[in-house]
């Protein structure tokens, strides 16, 4: 069953230095698009994790988000000692000018760039590396697993609306062959009075080649049969696996050919009708295999 190319999926998966969050969400494209935001700890897997998201999606823009979140990291201290015996002399000397109390150690650890903090540092590590990639396959099952759902619901409306089309074909097939008639009937009846007058009669064959002309120029069959083929080739491939997509882009494109042409030749107000019916459905089916894969 082919998938939609709208989700979202979000997957947390721990390690021993803290969290890995990974959000994906995808929209519609011709093409695949994979776009990644990582932390630059992790930038040396940009190529891995699009990699393992191109292995599952076929179509669509993806977005990949990954966050660290860390936990209480180990911090040590250090002494700047030479800002410390630089400065300590310094104003110890520049208070007995000024005949101010010199300045005690304390004072001096008490000014900026003194004490430097140092923190851990996070590395990829293979246990990171391992957390990053199972939040991925978390967050990419629930994306495959919203991309199902939105094509089941693609999938049921356009069954109906390909039902509908080939309902619509099967009447058009139906009404042809009276509309031949109709204008026959009609064509007869007018020859007919505007002879009346001068004594004239009609003559069959002159009748039955106009006729004959008339129901060439509006033959609809070859149409007709061509987009109920393209109806059932369509549900055919809907029901099937993998990327369906661009295939049900192009047979609805052929049904919309067949349409324009069963349009342009119907010399019927009631057929007309039916193909501006059919053209609707049709187009109303292109728009949702945009959003197929």
């Amino acid at each position: 069953m082919p998938n939609g190319m709208t989700g979202f999926g979000r997957a947390t998966a721990a390690h021993p230095g803290g969290a890995v969050t990974v959000e994906l969400k995808s929209v519609n494209n011709r093409f695949l698009k994979v776009s990644t935001r990582l932390p630059d700890v992790l930038n040396e897997l940009e190529t891995e994790l699009e990699g393992v998201i191109r292995g599952r999606v076929i179509r669509g823009s993806v977005y990949c988000n990954v966050q660290l979140e860390r936990k209480q990291r180990g911090i040590s201290y250090s002494l700047n000692e030479p800002v410390i015996r630089d400065w300590l002399p310094k104003l110890t000397k520049l208070a007995a000018e000024l005949g101010s109390e010199a300045p005690t150690l304390n004072d001096i650890l008490a000014m900026p760039g003194v004490v430097l903090e140092e923190s851990e540092k996070l590395e990829l590590d293979e246990t990171l590396k391992q957390a990053v990639l199972d939040a991925l396959g978390g967050a990419l099952h629930g994306l495959l697993e919203m991309r199902g759902k939105e094509g089941e619901a693609l999938l049921a409306d356009m069954n109906t609306r390909v039902a509908l089309v080939a309902t619509h074909a099967k009447d058009v097939e139906g009404r042809a062959p009276q509309v031949v008639e109709e204008y026959r009937d009609k064509l007869k009846a007018r020859i007919e009075k505007l002879l009346a007058d001068s004594g004239q009669t009609l003559e069959p064959d002159a009748l039955i080649k106009e006729v004959a002309f008339f129901a060439d120029r509006c033959d609809i069959t070859e149409e007709t049969t061509r987009l109920a083929h393209h109806c059932e080739q369509f549900q055919q491939v809907i029901g099937g696996k993998g990327e369906v997509g661009r295939r049900l882009d192009f047979i609805a494109q052929e049904m919309l050919r067949e349409t324009n042409t069963i349009a342009s030749k119907a010399n019927d107000a009631q057929l007309a009708t039916i193909a501006v019916a059919m053209k609707s459905e049709i187009e109303k089916i292109k728009e949702q295999v945009q959003n197929l894969e």
